[in-house]
């Protein structure tokens, strides 16, 4: 369970309340609502320790989606609580992923963090279309997407980070709002012939869960914009990046692996904490797991 942190400066007080709806399966939409605006996941283009696979399925592909809810509504004919394939293009990655150990980068498919992305999220300098997002939100329209990775041997680490649109879809997420919650998931990879797939069909890794694994999350702005000449007018939107801190590190093995992070919303009516007077000096950006 997510919980939020807040100070109160002037009482002295640490206040702790829920802030986040689990990501169940259920078999239906939970919420559907735009009041939180959307989240969005950025992508990577770095094919790093070997990896030959990419956004394009005839490859392999390395994006995958799993939805909770009413088929119908997507225009697909049967349910799929279950992951499933979706074709990118060729110079996607993956899920823009970095992965620390004390301070070290450890792994990163995005240059996002040492300036290598070489203009990856400027549409104006590439091929392609400018499409670098997926929607990731467990328990608002239930869907989320997961991105393949690689590693070439063992690798420990104590930060993992995601990276996420800043302005949503409408441009109104506001990602300290203290009614969104974050989560992160890493998956076993397990081939369904060609296709490299998550090994369990859950909004839940099986290799690690901040639902489950005790953490912090902080976001931050990473300098880094996404450029997209597509809309009218162009449209250039902040790439922030979403940590989680491990209270201890993770040993991943060598090998291939899915990775996820999303946001999560309130039920409509849910009332959280919105004022606390005059003493409330701001929100720390941080979400704690325990």
């Amino acid at each position: 369970m997510k919980k939020l942190m807040i100070v109160c400066a002037a009482a002295g007080i640490l206040l702790v309340i829920n802030s986040t709806a689990q990501a169940v399966m259920n078999g239906h939409i939970d919420n559907s609502t735009d009041a939180f605006d959307r989240y969005y996941q950025i992508t990577g283009g770095k094919f790093v320790n070997g990896q030959t696979y990419n956004g394009d399925n005839a490859s392999g592909g390395v994006f995958r989606f799993i939805h909770d809810g009413n088929p119908h509504l997507w225009g697909y004919p049967e349910a799929f609580q279950k992951w499933r394939r979706d074709d990118w293009f060729v110079e996607n990655a993956g899920l823009a992923l970095t992965m620390k150990n004390n301070g070290a980068i450890v792994y990163n498919n995005n240059g996002i963090e040492d300036g290598t992305h070489g203009g990856f999220y400027d549409d104006s300098l590439t091929t392609i279309a400018g499409l670098y997002m997926s929607y990731a939100m467990s328990n608002n329209d239930d869907w989320i997407y997961s991105g393949y990775f690689k590693l070439a041997e063992e690798t420990t680490v104590d930060t993992i980070i995601g990276y996420f649109d800043g302005n949503g879809w409408y441009g109104g997420f506001d990602p300290d709002n203290p009614s969104i919650g974050y989560r992160m998931n890493i998956w076993n990879c397990v081939m369904d012939g060609i296709y490299p797939m998550p090994s369990a069909d859950t909004f839940t890794g099986d290799v690690f869960s901040s639902d489950n694994v005790a953490g912090t999350f902080t976001w931050s702005d990473t300098g880094v914009a996404r450029n997209y000449s597509g809309w009218d007018p162009p449209r250039t939107d902040p790439i922030y990046r979403l940590e989680y801190h491990l209270d201890t590190p993770l040993v991943l093995s060598e090998g291939e692996y899915f990775f996820s992070h999303d946001a999560t919303v309130p039920a409509p009516g849910a009332i959280l904490l919105g004022s606390f007077g005059a003493g409330l000096v701001g929100w720390l950006r941080r979400r704690r797991a325990i």
